[in-house]
């Protein structure tokens, strides 16, 4: 016990001491120690597929990995396997967005890339559009050889968000157990990575704030027309009063962690407790 609050302490001091925020990002999806360039965000152009109850207003929102399987209104499985749905990686996949054709090198070159599973639940309201309650956003990684099974390298609970004029924020956060794979995921702290594991143990109390910020940019655009029967805005069939809606997405995916007097005050407690520690033993 000594010895990791010790270790955490040290951590905290690194974050702190060294300009300690920063939400740019690195990845290491092929487990090789070498990182990809920094990056302030990805970006993903992927399709929504929506339910709307026109009775109670009721609403759930699929997209990446969660569709996988799903059959809405008895209408077909949209898609049959995690490959199928990112197309052994060149479908639903995030890209650094400095170059949204290119993905980052651990895609391009290696064998393994980055996808994500989205779940959300709210309501409808002709006036304010849908307000989101709850769900989740998961970041997954995928393999094009197929010689390791799709896996949940990350999870986080919806927090907000909204569709409103066809744009949609959804932020949700993340803690320290839904870290789920080790040593992938990567903070840039001035040129110095480290590990989303290691912010965790510098800062047990905090959260990771994972941000969706997108774009229609086909679909339902406008969700009256589609909920209305438009084909061309989005609408794909109707069982009663449930309706099937599905719009294509431009967005971009943000890490962001607290300010630095925050960790500041987290480190400073840290190292206290330490120091208790080692004067007790």
């Amino acid at each position: 016990m000594k010895l990791s609050i010790l270790k955490a302490a040290v951590i905290a001091s690194v974050l702190v001491f060294n300009t300690a925020y920063a939400d740019s990002i690195q990845i290491d999806l092929n487990d090789d120690q070498t990182l990809s360039d920094s990056m302030d965000r990805l970006g993903v152009f992927y399709s929504s597929h929506t339910t709307v109850d026109l009775g109670t207003g009721a609403v759930h929102t699929y997209a990446g990995n969660s569709l996988v399987g799903l059959d809405l209104l008895g209408l077909g499985v949209i898609h049959s396997s995690f490959s199928d749905m990112t197309n052994n990686g060149s479908a639903n996949i995030f890209v650094d967005t400095t170059d949204l054709f290119n993905l980052f090198d651990e895609g391009v070159a290696g064998n393994s890339y980055l996808s994500f599973g989205v779940d959300l639940i709210g309501t409808f309201n002709i006036a304010t559009g849908i307000t989101y309650s709850s769900g989740s956003l998961n970041l997954w990684q995928g393999f094009k050889d197929g010689s390791t099974a799709d896996r949940m390298i990350m999870s986080s609970t919806f927090l907000s968000g909204g569709l409103t004029a066809g744009n949609q924020d959804i932020l949700s956060l993340s803690g320290q157990a839904d870290i789920l794979v080790d040593d992938i995921m990567y903070f840039d702290q001035n040129g110095t990575p480290i590990g989303f594991e290691e912010y965790f143990l510098a800062n047990p109390l905090a959260d990771i704030r994972l941000t969706i910020d997108q774009n229609v940019v086909n679909g339902a655009g406008s969700l009256v027309e589609a909920l209305g029967g438009n084909v061309d805005k989005g609408f794909i069939g109707q069982v009663g009063d449930l309706v099937y809606v599905s719009a294509e997405h431009n967005a971009s995916l943000t890490f962001d962690v607290p300010e630095p007097t925050s960790l500041a005050i987290l480190g400073l407690g840290l190292l206290g407790l330490a120091g208790i520690r080692l004067r007790k033993e």
